[in-house]
């Protein structure tokens, strides 16, 4: 069983300071709760690209060379408002992404590898010719390590996307196309392997 406490209204790992979280909301209804403690968690999730498999208590991601895409799997379903808390390691990987979507498709991301996060507003799988573009909204710098566990706490709250790598940076960004209502939470994991842990996602009232 892994441990929480209640924060602002919300769940955090014990390991981060309350100091460290990103932005003061309330939360509500538990959208997903999932600590991956049995082989079959994952199997109502969508499955996309690359290799997923349960062991151990932990989500493993893997790319393949035939797909040549970051595996992807999401966890369906439906909310406006949300803070989303996991963790993640690097295992041979080289990038470990949460992609929030709805219906037309990607709404905003953020890409974390050992040495920057970029935080990311989407271009909508819609028709070529619609102006929507994908949106830089945030960078920084890190210094990440192999083998080593780090928690993400993201919030999004109607235009504003903030998304903490607790103890080493925050992003934040808005955008207009952020706030409409979501249908996915989705882990991706580029390279080798990434392995996810303590998903809690919440509703913000």
């Amino acid at each position: 069983m892994k441990l929480i406490l209640l924060f602002a209204g919300f769940l955090i790992p014990l390991s981060v300071s309350a100091e460290d979280v990103p932005l003061a909301v309330k939360t509500g209804a538990i959208i997903v709760s999932e600590y991956f403690s049995s082989p079959d968690a994952v199997e109502k999730w969508r499955w996309g690209a690359g290799k997923w498999t349960v062991e151990n208590g932990l989500l493993k991601g893997t790319e393949t060379a035939e797909r040549k895409h970051a595996a992807g799997i999401a966890c369906q379903r439906k909310y406006h408002d949300a803070v989303i808390q996991f963790r993640f390691r690097f295992s041979g990987g080289k990038q470990a992404m949460l992609l929030l979507r709805n219906k037309f498709g990607n709404l905003c991301r953020v890409v974390i590898s050992p040495n920057r996060m970029i935080m990311s507003k989407d271009k909508p799988n819609l028709p070529k010719d619609t102006p929507e573009k994908t949106e830089v909204l945030g960078k920084a710098k890190l210094k990440l390590k192999t083998g080593q566990w780090y928690a993400v706490t993201a919030i999004v709250h109607g235009e504003q996307f903030v998304v903490t790598l607790h103890d080493h940076a925050t992003l934040k960004g808005s955008h207009p196309a952020i706030d409409v209502d979501k249908s996915e939470i989705e882990f991706l994991a580029a390279g080798d392997s990434i392995l996810f842990d303590d998903l809690i996602a919440r509703k913000v009232k």
